[in-house]
């Protein structure tokens, strides 16, 4: 029973030392992505609202850590303002996906590379 329990303890800390990591690696990603997104945004700075509301973040659920990028702005009519930019005049202005598809392949590396660490 003393083995069981020392296993147990041992995955229970390889568990913890990945969820580490894996904020980590999130939490960056999601950094990166906000700065990647307002540096490259192609509207016109005009109040700066739009640019000021670019918000990259990450969250831990149940079964998944995830980092994400956003537009968190309503306009006036109290409509996302933010589906406007990423949509109307042929997708013109879109940053949102560019901005996740180019930090994708970091955000699952990084995350291969941690468990990698962690079990080696």
């Amino acid at each position: 029973m003393e083995r069981v329990s020392l296993i147990m303890e041992a995955l229970k800390e390889l568990t913890e030392e990945m969820e580490g990591k894996a904020l980590y690696i999130a939490s960056e990603t999601a950094a990166e992505m906000e700065r990647y997104a307002k540096e490259n945004k192609r509207w016109k700075h005009r109040t700066g609202d739009a640019e000021k509301n670019l918000k990259g973040s990450y969250d831990k659920s149940s079964d998944a850590i995830s980092a994400e990028i956003r537009q968190d702005l309503y306009g006036a009519t109290g409509e996302e303002y933010g589906w406007h930019l990423e949509h109307s005049h042929g997708g013109k202005y879109a940053i949102l996906e560019e901005t996740r598809n180019m930090h994708a392949r970091n955000f699952f590396d990084g995350m291969q590379d941690a468990l990698r660490q962690v079990i080696n």
